[in-house]
């Protein structure tokens, strides 16, 4: 693995505002061959970082579905998050931390400083876009974007839009952490992680049962404690805040309300979209509709579904499975 920091410049918003000296952090796996044909990017989703390898090991490494050795795989720091790339905690040109003060960015964006990034490296064109969650919502924003610089795109866990129900389960979260600066980063991963996760799953795993460590609760609270602890340690809340906000923007159905003529005329990506069977924050069936929609708009977009009892986060919790699911798709590159 390689890692470098780019100065991208000067970045006017989508919903306005700019930010000066962007800075993108970026890891790299892999040799980008002699025609520059086998760059695969993969955002991260919502408290990722740029090191892909870590913390989606089921899936790129030796002999896994995307081997460094065959491909050029690049994961870049979000817009706005706090791994590295330019983000609230990144000093404001008064030299103060910009805190509060950062700028909404949208998928848009986040997307558009992940290109000039992609250039400075010599990356004209990406073999795939591969994502989970606000990192399928990158990819698909990539293939709506840039249908000229990506071949494929595969967007896992996520469809072309954000829900009612996502944007309201988000800002309970920034409510609490509005409401309480000091510690409501702990309250916000506990919601989120019961987003993530299904019923079934956390009856097979915790059930009624008293919690493992010998404490007065249940052991559900026990694991929601613990998840928090771990988050409060790792994360900074105003860029929580920050790409909260920019899930809840992402939006790309206009697309399909583009003249015919113009949809036939473009050269546009392979897109797969792929459901989670109990994911009930990104619903299997409003996937299925977004792909129904792309088809509709002259992509080559299919519905694939992950069966699995871990919910939202199964493309995490289960990469083996999502692995042999995508396999074909991998080897049809």
């Amino acid at each position: 693995m390689t890692e470098t920091t780019i100065d991208v410049g000067r970045l006017d918003l989508v919903q306005g505002g700019r930010l000066g000296g962007v800075r993108q952090h970026v890891a790299c796996y892999g040799t980008l061959n002699a025609d520059r044909s086998n760059a695969v990017l993969v955002p991260h989703a919502l408290t990722g970082n740029s090191r892909v390898a870590e913390w989606w090991k089921g899936l790129i490494g030796e002999d896994r579905l995307l081997d460094p050795r065959q491909w050029y795989v690049i994961g870049i720091n979000a817009l706005g998050s706090c791994y590295g790339s330019t983000g609230p905690a990144t000093a404001a040109p008064d030299g103060s931390p910009y805190g509060s003060r950062f700028p909404q960015v949208t998928v848009r964006d986040i997307v558009r400083a992940q290109t000039r990034a992609l250039e400075r490296l010599g990356v004209e064109r990406l073999a795939l876009v591969i994502g989970g969650s606000l990192g399928g919502m990158q990819a698909l924003q990539w293939a709506v974007d840039f249908p000229e610089r990506v071949r494929n795109a595969i967007v896992i866990g996520s469809h072309d839009h954000h829900s009612a129900l996502g944007i309201a389960l988000n800002a309970v979260q920034r409510d609490c952490i509005l409401n309480d600066p000091l510690h409501g980063i702990r309250t916000a991963r506990k919601v989120a992680i019961l987003t993530y996760k299904s019923d079934a799953l956390l009856r097979q795993r915790h059930g009624r049962n008293t919690d493992r460590t010998g404490r007065h609760r249940f052991d559900v609270e026990g694991y929601l404690e613990h998840q928090a602890d771990l988050f409060e340690r790792r994360m900074d809340p105003a860029s929580y805040v920050a790409l909260t906000r920019a899930m809840d923007s992402f939006d790309v159905r206009p697309c399909h309300a583009e003249p015919a003529e113009e949809r036939a005329t473009q050269n546009r990506p392979a897109l797969r979209f792929v459901g989670i069977s109990s994911d009930w924050l990104f619903h299997p069936s409003d996937v299925h509709a977004a792909a129904g929609r792309f088809a509709a708009s002259g992509f080559d977009a299919r519905y694939l579904e992950l069966q699995s009892e871990h919910g939202h986060d199964a493309f995490l919790a289960e990469p083996q499975t999502l692995a042999a699911l995508l396999a074909d798709e991998i080897a049809r590159l």
